[in-house]
């Protein structure tokens, strides 16, 4: 901005213009220029400083909307990073609860892994009747980790629990069966009655032949009682409402 000290410039000019009388003609043309260039100076600096007090006013509203916008970038910066670090923290969540869910998997895939072990184990010692019902699920059972990985642990989890629940299922009833096994010379009709997993008792048909039948590893030990065929036979006639309800002693003993 030009600055002009008025007072100076304005006495100057007076000075000048009361000398005119005595200077002479190109002199005075030299002081009408010079004059005119001062007038033509101040306007110049009006217009100039009007000019600067429009393009000041204009550039102090850019200022102020740049400002604005700026604090609303901020906002957003602001909220966007907010948003990030729930992310993260929404993605850790999720990163330690697939890792707790890995081990956990881990963990029932060893179970499983046992179950299977400890059922086929167990499969030995079941009456025939039952390891024929339990071997549909227990054939599908993986034999390998390969067979395992492709079964899928949720489906391996299902048969061991089906077999299981068989098991019980047996083992909380009495069961009786009817079978032909060959006694000396002949093939009879002998019924077997299961007292669950604990113990059986069987006779045959004629009531001749009876005894005992203990769980063992390959097949229950059979404990031959003929004496207590009457008894036994008598006990299936109950259970299975042939004659008439009464107590029966029968020998039990369970390992």
């Amino acid at each position: 901005m030009i600055k002009i000290k008025a007072l100076p410039t304005i006495a100057a000019l007076l000075a000048l213009a009361s000398s005119t009388a005595v200077m002479s003609a190109p002199e005075l043309g030299q002081t009408r220029a010079t004059l005119k260039e001062w007038v033509e100076l101040k306007k110049l600096i009006s217009e100039e400083r009007s000019s600067w007090t429009v393009e000041q006013q204009t550039l102090n509203e850019s200022i102020d909307l740049l400002t604005q916008e700026i604090e609303k970038l901020d906002e957003q910066i602001t909220a966007m990073q907010e948003d990030a670090d729930a992310a993260q923290l929404e993605r850790q969540s999720l990163n330690n609860e697939e890792d707790e869910l890995k081990r956990a998997s881990a963990v029932v895939q060893q179970v499983a892994t046992d179950l299977e072990a400890s059922v086929i184990d167990l499969m030995d010692y079941f009456p025939q009747s039952l390891q024929d019902k339990l071997s549909i699920l227990t054939e599908r059972m993986p034999k390998n980790a390969k067979e395992a990985d492709a079964l899928g642990l949720s489906t391996r989890i299902q048969y061991v629990i089906g077999i299981l629940g068989e098991i019980e299922k047996f083992h909380n009833q009495i069961t009786v069966e009817e079978t032909m096994q060959r006694i000396g010379d002949s093939e009879v009709a002998v019924k077997t009655m299961y007292i669950g997993l604990a113990v059986a008792y069987y006779v045959d048909g004629t009531r001749t032949e009876a005894g005992v039948l203990r769980p063992a590893k390959g097949g229950w030990e059979k404990e031959t009682r003929n004496d207590m065929a009457e008894q036994i036979a008598q006990a299936i006639g109950i259970y299975e409402r042939e004659e008439t309800a009464e107590f029966v002693d029968l020998p039990i003993s369970i390992n």
